[in-house]
């Protein structure tokens, strides 16, 4: 019976801190939407270092525009990276846009648009839209990918079907095949 106790009592605590970083990262979100920035990151900071990928990645966006603090594409890209590798599309998405646009201090031998090609698929697999367009261009262009128009169509069509306006236009634009 003690250890149902003790294991009860667990539980109960770990619900408990899942509920006040839920409302913390509530809280940050609402801060950010009011311009409330320092608020925001405020919140934010100890949620993103103990690994939350939303925090991180609102954090990564605050670092990014310069919102609450001192804009830095180097701090946005290291936070972008920590949510895109625990699988957050919409991080893997922005980290993406940062490789695609030259944004990221790389090595001299790294091509940034393989890497943007890299994370625009990750998210663009779990369905995110403006990733999957994204992906689609890399393949029409042959930037950072092979070129290949049949494997462009498929990604923009997919961002499309989610009713992505680049990628309507494109689609209704093109040749019937």
């Amino acid at each position: 019976m003690r250890r149902f106790r003790s294991i009860a009592t667990t539980l109960s605590l770990l619900l408990c801190i899942a509920c006040a970083h839920a409302d913390a990262l509530q809280d940050a979100v609402d801060a950010a939407q009011r311009k409330d920035y320092p608020t925001a990151v405020r919140l934010l900071e100890p949620l993103a270092r103990a690994g939350n990928p939303v925090a991180q990645s609102r954090l990564a966006w605050l670092y990014y525009h310069g919102h609450g603090v001192r804009e830095s594409d180097a701090l946005a890209l290291q936070w972008f990276e920590r949510a895109a590798r625990q699988g957050l599309a919409e991080a893997q998405f922005h980290l993406g846009n940062m490789y695609a646009y030259g944004l990221a201090a790389l090595p001299p031998d790294a091509d940034p648009q393989r890497l943007a090609a890299q994370w625009y698929f990750e998210a663009a697999r779990q369905g995110h839209a403006e990733a999957q367009y994204s992906l689609g261009i890399l393949f029409l262009t042959g930037s950072g990918v092979s070129q290949d128009p049949a494997e462009a169509r498929k990604w923009i069509a997919r961002a499309a079907a989610q009713g992505h306006a680049d990628a309507k236009a494109y689609v209704q634009a093109e040749p019937a095949r």
